[in-house]
C-alpha cells in the first residue's frame, strides 16, 4: 500500500474512533479516490451513516454489497444502513439472497434476527407511511402520464412498500405497454431478487409475455450481454480498458431494453456489437456487411436510440 494512502486511512480510522464523522467521512472519501477496496468502503459507510448521511451511504455499500452479506458485523451495518433508508426493496432482497445462497458464517439466528428488525421497522413505517403510500399506488396506474424524472422517482418512492406491495406494484408496471422498457427490466430484475417463483405478465414491444423472474439471470449474466461483451473484447484488443467498459456500459443497455427475452431480439450478439462498432467507425464496413440482419439490427438500434432520447428527456 501507498505510503500516502496509508497515512490517510490511519487518520481516518483515528478521526472515527474519536467520533468526528466530518473529517472520518472526508478522509475515508480521499483514501476510497485512490484506491476502492472493501475495508475503506466500510469506514466511508459507517462514517456516512453516523454522519446522518443515510442515502449516501447505502449508494456506497452497493459497490461491495456482497461482500458485506459474508460476515454477520458487515450485514448488520448494510442493515443498519438499508433501514434508515427505509428501502425495504433491498432488506427483502437481502433476505432472499440468504435463502439462495446459505453461508457458512450467517446463522440462522442471525437471519432470524434480521427478519425480525425488518418486520419492525416496515410496521413502525408503514403507520406513517400509508398517506403517501395510497398516493402512490394511485399515480402509477396513470404512470405513463407524468415525466420520464418523476416516473424514476416513483419508482423509487417504491422501494419503500413491503414485500408483498412492492411485487402487486410492479407486476402492474410490467403489463404496462407503454412504459418505458429500462423502467420494466428494472422493475423485473427487482423481482428476480426477491425470489419470485410465480409467473408474471409482461408487455413486451406489443406482445404479451410471462416470465417466472427467479428463473431468470440478472441483466448483465444474460447470454446476449456475456457474448456481445466476448466479442466487443476479441474486436478491441488494442483499446484502452477505460474505452472498453464504456462500450460494456452502452451494450448492457441493449440487453436491458430487451430483458428478459434477448434471445429473441439480440439473436446474434456478434454482429451487434460490430453494429455498435461500425456507429463509431472501430470496424470496417467489410466486416458487417455481408452478415445477414445487419438491417434488422439497424432498426432496432435506431428504435433503442429513440428510447434513450426518451429517457433523458
Amino acid at each position: 500500500m501507498d505510503d500516502n494512502l496509508k497515512k490517510i486511512i490511519e487518520q481516518a480510522e483515528e478521526a472515527y474512533d474519536q467520533g468526528n464523522w466530518v473529517e472520518a467521512t472526508d478522509l475515508y472519501t480521499q483514501a476510497y479516490s485512490m484506491q476502492q477496496s472493501f475495508d475503506i468502503n466500510r469506514g466511508l459507510a459507517a462514517s456516512l451513516l453516523n454522519q446522518k448521511r443515510p442515502g449516501d451511504a447505502e449508494a456506497v455499500i452497493l459497490d461491495y454489497f456482497n461482500y458485506y452479506l459474508s460476515e454477520p458485523e458487515t450485514a448488520e451495518l448494510a442493515l443498519d444502513v438499508i433501514l434508515e433508508n427505509n428501502d425495504f426493496l433491498l432488506a427483502n432482497q437481502m433476505l432472499n439472497y440468504y435463502a439462495t445462497n446459505p453461508s457458512p458464517h450467517i446463522q440462522q439466528d442471525t437471519i432470524d434476527d434480521f427478519v425480525r428488525r425488518i418486520n419492525i421497522a416496515e410496521d413502525r413505517h408503514e403507520r406513517s407511511f400509508k398517506p403517501e403510500k395510497d398516493k402512490i399506488s394511485a399515480r402509477l396506474l396513470a404512470i405513463v402520464t407524468e415525466s420520464t424524472t418523476e416516473q424514476i422517482q416513483l419508482l423509487r418512492k417504491l422501494r419503500e412498500f413491503n414485500r408483498a406491495d412492492y411485487i402487486k406494484n410492479a407486476k402492474l408496471l410490467l403489463g404496462n405497454p407503454l412504459l418505458h422498457p429500462l423502467l420494466k427490466s428494472e422493475a423485473l430484475e427487482n423481482l428476480l431478487k426477491l425470489g419470485v417463483d410465480e409467473k408474471v405478465d409482461i408487455s413486451f414491444y406489443g406482445e404479451n409475455k410471462a416470465c417466472i423472474p427467479s428463473k431468470l439471470m440478472p441483466i448483465m449474466s444474460t447470454d446476449v450481454y456475456l457474448k456481445m461483451c466476448d466479442e466487443l473484447e476479441k474486436l478491441l484488443t488494442d483499446e484502452n480498458e477505460t474505452q472498453i467498459e464504456n462500450f460494456k456500459g452502452e451494450l448492457s443497455l441493449y440487453a436491458a431494453f430487451v430483458y428478459p427475452f434477448g434471445d429473441e431480439i439480440i439473436k446474434t450478439p456478434e454482429l451487434w456489437t460490430k453494429a455498435m462498432l461500425l456507429r463509431y467507425g472501430l470496424v470496417d464496413d467489410s466486416q458487417v456487411s455481408d452478415n445477414q440482419g445487419l438491417d434488422d439490427v439497424k432498426t432496432w438500434l435506431k428504435r433503442f436510440d429513440e428510447l434513450i432520447n426518451t429517457f433523458q428527456e
